[in-house]
């Protein structure tokens, strides 16, 4: 069921019952701690829980607590995030009763550099299939982002801290435009903006699309080093198989976008042949 719809059985034992991604748009009240308790945690995440009315940045907020020992699996949203970012501390602008804010602390054991590359898009993979669980098809735009019809709806920053070679923790913060009010002025944004309601035409519930981002992380954690993982990627890699231009702080090069390496990192064949490697580092 998509937007407002509901379904009604034909046995007498069933009930109407209404899609769990799309109740709370019908009272903005409705997102509030006591119901997003009530949900979590889901896969061992999302416990504990610290919900704010407003907070500067979820992934600060997070990070903090990290550093004071929080566990694995906690978790921090906020209704209003202030001073949210993305990539190269971009602004990130997550308005009240319109959007998600959230940052998940994560400390997992004996993490490779494969499965370490690749949690960033797993935070975006989530977030593409949630969206098409709502019926909506998303794409990952690499390396961060998530799109709907050209139009960013998410973003993903991942933040860490280190103890010589180990990781002591990474913070997940996802940012997604939900409803009209969350959409950015085209003129703030370097990439056009969209939101999840928009591409739906109905109300969707944000604790129900937070919950199922996090099961759908939760779901994928342990399997970061799989083959698996690496093809539900590049399946929803945004532009692959077609010319895109690529452009750095040196650079400006146009290739096809053919997929990601192991570790996550941009295949671009050239039209002379070569094929060239690119991380974000170099964007």
């Amino acid at each position: 069921m998509i937007g407002s719809s509901f379904t009604f059985y034909d046995r007498p034992e069933d009930t109407v019952r209404w899609h769990k991604l799309c109740m709370d748009g019908y009272n903005s009240n409705m997102f509030n701690e006591k119901r997003l308790k009530s949900s979590l945690p889901v896969e061992a995440l999302g416990e504990p829980l610290y919900f704010y009315k407003t907070v500067a940045s979820t992934n600060d907020r997070a990070q903090a607590l990290a550093q004071e020992g929080a566990a694995h699996g906690t978790l921090v949203v906020a209704d209003e995030q202030t001073a949210g970012r993305g990539r190269f501390q971009r602004n990130w602008s997550t308005p009240p009763r319109s959007a998600l804010a959230l940052s998940l602390i994560l400390r997992p054991e004996d993490i490779t550099q494969v499965a370490l590359a690749r949690m960033n898009m797993l935070g975006a993979l989530a977030v593409v299939e949630s969206l098409g669980a709502l019926g909506l098809e998303a794409r990952i735009k690499w390396p961060n982002d998530v799109i709907v019809s050209g139009g960013k709806v998410a973003g993903v920053l991942t933040e860490g801290s280190w103890m010589g070679e180990d990781l002591e923790y990474a913070v997940l913060g996802i940012g997604v435009n939900v409803s009209p009010k969350s959409v950015p002025d085209r003129r703030d944004v370097d990439y056009p903006a969209a939101c999840v309601e928009g591409g739906l035409e109905g109300k969707v519930s944000r604790i129900g699309l937070l919950v199922d981002i996090i099961e759908r992380i939760g779901s994928w954690l342990n399997m970061l080093d799989s083959e698996q993982i690496h093809s539900a990627f590049e399946g929803v890699l945004a532009f692959r198989g077609q010319p895109v231009k690529i452009s750095g702080s040196d650079m400006e090069l146009t290739g096809v976008l053919q997929g990601l390496t192991p570790n996550c990192r941009l295949r671009i064949a050239l039209a002379a042949g070569e094929v060239i490697i690119l991380g974000g580092e170099d964007m």
